[in-house]
Formats: structure tokens, C-alpha cells, sequence
């Protein structure tokens, strides 16, 4: 039997931070990861029954964001876009006819202010499976979203988020580098960071294993959502193992040669409620410490990331339970809480 955690160790932290949660959600299978200093701590959890491999697989729903805007970022870095570049040059006649939306910048599609919808007009379709919204949305109907857009108002516009939006961010990254999305965020990003369990394409048989199946907030099983032509808004799957690596290169600890690009994706570019955004990131104060965030709820998962360079700490939280109506109601995470009261509270 394991000794109990010592007071103000990492696990002693990560038990106090998730313990409403895990009242709330007694059978979720929660996986919790911290970084402090660069040292790992990983502990899975559940309130009811046996507690996750710490390696499983979850979902991320709108956390692949961040990984959307680190790619964006990493091509300004080599010069190859500009923050300002509009869509114009990346989506060119006929798909892209209108002169308004052509104007649309890479930087407004990062910070949700291009004034797309949050999601296509044209998303609700007989073949549209409410438990997969996004999964029948096939090449042909983004294309015909393309081509039919007229913004009413030119860009910029307050922030709103737009799945859609990230969805053409991640379309003219892949143009301009000639790669599919997930094939980018494999060589760009996963490949030089070593986050092996990271992926936007289709799972190897060992990984189809570990991957966690989601759940409503009752507890039913969910399917998981796919996102074929949207990719760049929530396709990617990932481990809290890696993830943790991911924010350590984040705050500047062996991050190949990314950091310069990183670092752009932190910095405040646009007011959101709460704070302001970066490219794919949230920027919030809480507790008087700067927070660099992103949470995300799907059907049946819910997510949170985000890090402290001050306190030179990050964390992540997994769930394979997505929040119930009253949260959804609200517009909240239900794991949000555990991850800020982490990041506002250690190293105490």
C-alpha cells in the first residue's frame, strides 16, 4: 500500500484540486498531469471504481486549437506567412469568390475576431448526427461554405468562437505547406517535441486500445466526434504524458528550436471575456497570475490545459465525462475549475 501523499507534495495538490469534481462526476475516468520546473507528476483518478492507465487516450476537442496556432505561429517564424496575411493569397479563385472574406486575415481566424459563425450554415444536413455533429461535414459541403460566404460586415470583428473559422485556419495552413493537418501537426510539432501519442490522423491498433470512450455527464457511453474537413478545430487526440511535454516546450523547457514560435502563440492579441486571446490560447489573470489557458468540452469528453510562466508550472486535466446541462447553460468547462485552482495555488 502506498504512503499518503505528503502535504504540499504534487499529489497532494492535484487530490485537493479535483476532489469537487470528482464528486460531481464520480464516475469519470480523470487523468491530472502538473509540471513544475520541468518534473512531472501524473495521477489518475476516479471517485467510483478503478482509476484510468495514466497513459490513455482522451479526446481534445477545441484544445487542438493551440496546436492549430502553434502551426500558424512556426510558419511566421520561417517566414513563410505573416500574421496579417489574408486569406486571399492562401485560398484563391474560384473557392474562395467573395472580396470581403478574402480580406480576412490568418491572425483574426487564430483569435476567433474574423466574424465567421460559430459553426457553418450549412452544418445541419439529413446525414448530420447529433452525437458526431461535425462528422458529416465532408470536403464538398466546406467547399460549398467557401464559396457562398459573405461576411456582412468586414473583418475585424469582437470575438466570438468559430469552429468554422479554426476549421479554414487549419485548411490554409495545410495549403500553404502542402501537408494535410494531421500529417503537419505530426512533423512540425509532434515529431521535434517527442509527443508520440499526439495525433490528428487515425489511431494505430495499440493506441485504439487506450483510447478512453466518452461519456454524457450521467455517464453513457458516447461516440466520439470526427471532424474530416474541419480538422484544424478539434481532430486531435493526445495523453496527459504528452501534453505535459507539449507545455514544458511551452514555457522554454526542450522545445527544439520551437520557442520563438511558441511564445507567439502566448502573446494577448484581441479582448475575449475573462481577459484577451492569443493564437489558440486564452490569456487570463486569476489570482493576480498571469494564465496562459484553453478548456474544451465535446460530447463526451472535457479538457484543460494552460501554464504559469511565472510560477514556471503547467497543467493538464482529462476527462472522459463532458458537463451536464446546467454547465453547458452556463458556458463553463467542468474541469476548468481543477485546472485554475492548480495553476492560481502551486507551488504553495
Amino acid at each position: 500500500m502506498s504512503p499518503p501523499p505528503s502535504p504540499g507534495s504534487p499529489a497532494d495538490a492535484i487530490l485537493h484540486a479535483t476532489r469537487r469534481y470528482l464528486r460531481a462526476y464520480p464516475s469519470a475516468a480523470l487523468c491530472v498531469g502538473l509540471t513544475h520546473h520541468g518534473a512531472h507528476h501524473v495521477k489518475a483518478l476516479r471517485g467510483d471504481g478503478p482509476p484510468p492507465a495514466e497513459d490513455s487516450l482522451y479526446e481534445l476537442g477545441a484544445l487542438t486549437q493551440v496546436f492549430t496556432g502553434s502551426l500558424l505561429a512556426l510558419l511566421v517564424d520561417r517566414g513563410e506567412v505573416r500574421l496579417d496575411t489574408p486569406l486571399k493569397e492562401l485560398i484563391p479563385l474560384p473557392l474562395l469568390p467573395d472580396e470581403t472574406a478574402g480580406r480576412i486575415t490568418l491572425e483574426q481566424l487564430a483569435t476567433h475576431t474574423s466574424g465567421m459563425p460559430h459553426v457553418p450554415p450549412n452544418l445541419r444536413t439529413p446525414q448530420l448526427n447529433p452525437a458526431d455533429p461535425y462528422g458529416h461535414y465532408t470536403a464538398e459541403l466546406f467547399g460549398a461554405f467557401m464559396r457562398s460566404y459573405r461576411p456582412q460586415h468586414p473583418p475585424p470583428r469582437k470575438h466570438t468562437e468559430s469552429v468554422i473559422g479554426l476549421g479554414v485556419l487549419g485548411h490554409a495552413l495545410s495549403r500553404r505547406m502542402k501537408l494535410n493537418y494531421g500529417h503537419a501537426v505530426r512533423d512540425l510539432l509532434c515529431t521535434p517535441l517527442g509527443l508520440s501519442n499526439t495525433t490528428a490522423v487515425r489511431l494505430t491498433e495499440e493506441q485504439e486500445r487506450r483510447l478512453i470512450p466518452g461519456h454524457s455527464a450521467r455517464g453513457e457511453t458516447m461516440p466520439g466526434w470526427t471532424f474530416p474537413a474541419l480538422p484544424g478545430a478539434g481532430a486531435v487526440r493526445s495523453t496527459v504524458p504528452d501534453l505535459l511535454r507539449f507545455l514544458d516546450a511551452n514555457l522554454g523547457h526542450e522545445e527544439a528550436g520551437l520557442g520563438r514560435a511558441l511564445r507567439l502563440t502566448h502573446e494577448p492579441r484581441a479582448k475575449a471575456r475573462g481577459g484577451h486571446v492569443g493564437l489558440g490560447w486564452k490569456v487570463s489573470q486569476v489570482r493576480g497570475r498571469p494564465v496562459v489557458w484553453r478548456s474544451a468540452v465535446t460530447g463526451g469528453y472535457a479538457g484543460f490545459i494552460g501554464f504559469s510562466a511565472n510560477a514556471d508550472t503547467g497543467v493538464v486535466v482529462l476527462s472522459d465525462h463532458a458537463g451536464s446541462f446546467l454547465t453547458s447553460l452556463l458556458g463553463r468547462v467542468p474541469v476548468e475549475e481543477a485546472g485554475f485552482e492548480l495553476l492560481a495555488g502551486y507551488p504553495r
